[in-house]
């Protein structure tokens, strides 16, 4: 394994990303995304993508600036991202969502036909931070969810992401799949060589699976359950058929099933349409302080609000640096030769 300081992961990154020859910017868009991923915990969507990136961003870059809007009102545009990559598509394409709504109170960008955007909880702070309500919905990832009552895979994991501004401190926030667990992370399990935990992947007869390897060797018998489990996923699965229903048409990239998929729908609100942005942030402020006032059951520290473990993780792993799994770092290092860049000594 190797323990990693931030900076230098971030640096190592960006030297990879340049050295594939797409524009510099892009380059630091990529590499500031999946280190932030792993800093602030999300390892599921961090740099162990970075090896999976690099030979697409070799062959025929599509660039963001070249997209194509296909239909567009104040309020509104839908763009067709043409190949380009997704998290510096998403990156860019908020600030058209946030420009809308400041004039119309509602900005909406929808997106479809780009790559892998990566993690959703990175978007919605950037509009947050712009004195907006953040959100962002994708009928996106592989499709691996099973419904309610079944193991068969039916459905993608559905994530939403949604943020806010508030006065002490940086934008909460909320980054959820409608899965009980996000794709990346049953991937990590699998990286690390550890058994998934029960409640995760179910087969056919109704059990939960503990093995990784079945969960890549027999796709049509095991699939994930929606959020609320064996018990409550009428919820989960409920709640991914309607962003299935919403995005993938309004996105004009069609619902799961056949072709359809991959569409992202950016939403930006503009809180000063309805009320004095310093109001908001006090009363943002009141309710987080109410609820954190909450006693914690035995074995819990405290009572968090949406966003703030990922602050924990961030202020823990700057101090400690960020643990690379031995064979992700492997991976990292065969690409970076692979493209002439040193790797640094950890």
């Amino acid at each position: 394994m190797a323990v990693v300081p931030f900076n230098v992961l971030n640096d190592l990154s960006y030297s990879i990303f340049n050295a594939t020859g797409i524009p510099e910017d892009d380059a630091r868009i990529l590499a500031d995304h999946l280190t932030t991923s792993n800093l602030v915990g999300h390892d599921s969507h961090g740099v162990w993508f970075m090896p999976h990136y690099v030979p697409a961003l070799q062959k025929n870059y599509k660039r963001w600036e070249d997209h194509i809007v296909t239909r567009e009102q104040p309020s509104f545009v839908l763009i067709d991202g043409d190949g380009a990559n997704g998290i510096v598509s998403v990156t860019k394409a908020l600030d058209l969502a946030v420009e809308k709504a400041r004039s119309c109170t509602f900005g909406m960008v929808g997106l479809k036909n780009v790559s892998h955007i990566g993690r959703l909880g990175d978007y919605p702070p950037r509009m947050a931070e712009q004195g907006m309500i953040g959100l962002v919905w994708m009928n996106g990832g592989g499709e691996f969810l099973s419904p309610f009552g079944s193991a068969d895979r039916r459905l993608r994991p559905e994530p939403i992401a949604f943020g806010v501004p508030r006065k002490n401190g940086p934008p909460l926030m909320l980054d959820i799949t409608l899965s009980v667990v996000a794709g990346g992370k049953i991937e990590q399990k699998i990286e690390r060589d550890e058994p998934i935990p029960d409640g995760w992947l179910i087969d056919q007869d109704g059990h939960y699976v503990n093995e990784g390897k079945r969960y890549h060797d027999e796709p049509e018998n095991i699939g994930v359950l929606p959020l609320g489990g064996m018990q409550f996923g009428h919820k989960g699965h409920g709640l991914a058929m309607m962003i299935e229903m919403i995005v993938g048409p309004m996105a004009l990239a069609g619902c799961t099933g056949g072709a359809g998929g991959g569409g992202i729908m950016i939403m930006a609100i503009n809180i000063e349409s309805f009320m004095d942005l310093d109001a908001y942030k006090e009363e943002i402020e009141k309710h987080v302080a109410y609820v954190g006032s909450a006693r914690p059951l035995p074995g819990f520290d405290k009572i968090y609000a949406p966003g703030e473990i990922e602050e924990a993780n961030r202020h823990k792993n700057l101090d400690e640096g960020i643990y690379i799994p031995e064979p992700t770092w492997k991976t990292i290092a065969e690409t970076a030769a692979d493209l002439g860049i040193g790797m640094p000594k950890v």
